[in-house]
Parts: structure tokens; C-alpha cells; sequence
């Protein structure tokens, strides 16, 4: 074989094993999640009055030990089967709508309303751990439920 041939087979080997490995390297999750979506402009007249949400993404899957699937779901709200490494879609993807409509009454939430479906996913989950830490109305416990704990106010 010629000098040629075997240095564009190389760079051809070397080329496969870098696309390969960043196909399968999947999405890179950061330990603290800031929950600001650009594009969600909830209040237009005036300054937020609370900072913008940090989710311990890492206290909340190694520490508090719940699984990927207890918050990622598919369409059905079946939840995914997720890895380390697994390309994951961020809640906005699926849950597009960045506003809140006037709901009538007697009327459910709209679960793709992002706002909806974010504080569903962690309100359920909170009182659920409060209930089981032994609070009936899952209201007092160790996972806050309250606004003021989690949006925490930007006013000294």
C-alpha cells in the first residue's frame, strides 16, 4: 500500500471515531439548571419581583435520589427511561406555550402552558415527599411548596 492510500484511510478512521463519539456523548447536564427561558416573558410593565428559579439538578438525582424518569416523561406522561448521557429535551421543547390564558372556571390547566406543567411536576413531587415525611396535606415538610421558597424575592 502507498504512503497516500494509508494516510487518507487514517484520517478517514480518525474522522469516524470523532463523529461517533460525539453522537453518542448526548446531552452534558449541569449540576444547577437556571430555569430562565428567554423567550418567557411573563411580566412585560414591570421587573420580576423574584429571582429566576435555580433547579439543583445534582442534589436532586444523587442526593434526594430520584430517578430521571420521575420528572422526564413523553407524550403520554409515561416516564423516559433516561441514562447519563442520553440526549434529553429541555421542558420548553414540549411545553410550548409561554403564556397563561384566563382559565374558566371548573376548567383544568393547560399542562403545555410551561409555567403549568413546571410548577406541576415540582409541586406534585414536594408534597408528595412532605406527606411521606409525615404530613397529611403534604403542605409542611422537607420539600418547600410554598411560592416564596423556591421564587425568592429580589427585594433586600
Amino acid at each position: 500500500m502507498n504512503k497516500k492510500l494509508l494516510t487518507l484511510l487514517l484520517a478517514a478512521g480518525i474522522a469516524v471515531i470523532f463523529v461517533a463519539t460525539g453522537l453518542y456523548a448526548g446531552t452534558d447536564v449541569a449540576d444547577t439548571i437556571i430555569m430562565d427561558y428567554n423567550q418567557y416573558k411573563k411580566r412585560t410593565k414591570q421587573p420580576p419581583k423574584s429571582k429566576i428559579i435555580e433547579f439543583t439538578h445534582k442534589k436532586h438525582n444523587i442526593d434526594y435520589k430520584i430517578s430521571c424518569g420521575d420528572c422526564h416523561h413523553d407524550k403520554d406522561n409515561k416516564p423516559l427511561d433516561l441514562k447519563i448521557g442520553d440526549n434529553v429535551q429541555k421542558c420548553v421543547e414540549c411545553h410550548t406555550k409561554l403564556e397563561k390564558e384566563k382559565k374558566k372556571k371548573g376548567e383544568k390547566e393547560d399542562i403545555l402552558v410551561l409555567e403549568n406543567a413546571m410548577h406541576k411536576n415540582c409541586d406534585d413531587c414536594h408534597k408528595k415527599v412532605n406527606i411521606e415525611a409525615g404530613d397529611p396535606k403534604g403542605k409542611k415538610g422537607p420539600a418547600p411548596t410554598t411560592c416564596t421558597k423556591c421564587h425568592i424575592s429580589m427585594k433586600k
